[in-house]
């Protein structure tokens, strides 16, 4: 038997489109296609908050502070709920002030790791900034366990104790490297952009 050939255009392009006509509802199905959830587009920091980071780019110790302060409010946010709440949205709201509490404890790791890298004299900022996360991680767990907010929850923990680790390490390196490097004490580094 012998197979007539066939142009390989003529064989791409039904399935292209087909692939195209059903693309909106693949993406629509599939779970990881564009935006993996609606969390993941929301931005933990409303718009001055933003307007304050990007004034201290160049400010690490400033930037450092800032994101303990908004950190801090989500804490008392947590706090304010209180450790039982019964109606359903006091409980997605407390999902929400966790999650918030994650991406921006997740943002303080990044801008720590970054002004490390860059040897950004961030000693100041340091000081406050191990005291106060030490107490986070107690605050985050007074909420009593609820499949609305566990995980998140479990989430935020993680990062709590994550930044307190990074803080505490990145602590006793700047103090050795500012021991060793005098000139390049109270220097801003570059900085995130």
């Amino acid at each position: 038997m012998k197979f007539k050939k066939i142009p390989s255009a003529m064989l791409i392009l039904p399935l292209a489109a087909s692939l195209l006509a059903t693309a909106p509802a693949q993406a629509a199905l599939w779970p990881f296609g564009g935006k993996a959830t609606a969390q993941s587009d929301k931005d933990p920091l409303n718009d001055q908050e933003i307007d304050k980071i990007r004034e201290a780019r160049n400010q690490p110790v400033e930037r450092i502070k800032l994101y303990q302060d908004f950190l801090e409010q989500r804490i008392d946010a947590i706090k304010k709920i209180g450790p039982s709440p019964q109606a359903e949205d006091r409980r997605n709201e407390l999902r929400a002030r966790y999650e918030e509490f994650t991406r921006l404890a997740d943002e303080l790791q990044d801008n720590l790791d970054t002004f490390d890298q860059e040897h950004a004299d961030i000693r100041k900022a340091l000081k406050d900034l191990v005291p106060a996360s030490e107490k986070w991680p107690e605050i985050l767990q007074k909420a009593t366990p609820d499949r609305t907010y566990d995980f998140s929850r479990k989430t935020a923990l993680e990062a709590a104790q994550s930044t307190i680790e990074t803080a505490k390490k990145l602590q006793e390196d700047q103090k050795k490297y500012f021991a060793e490097h005098k000139d390049e004490a109270n220097k801003n580094g570059t900085g995130p952009s």
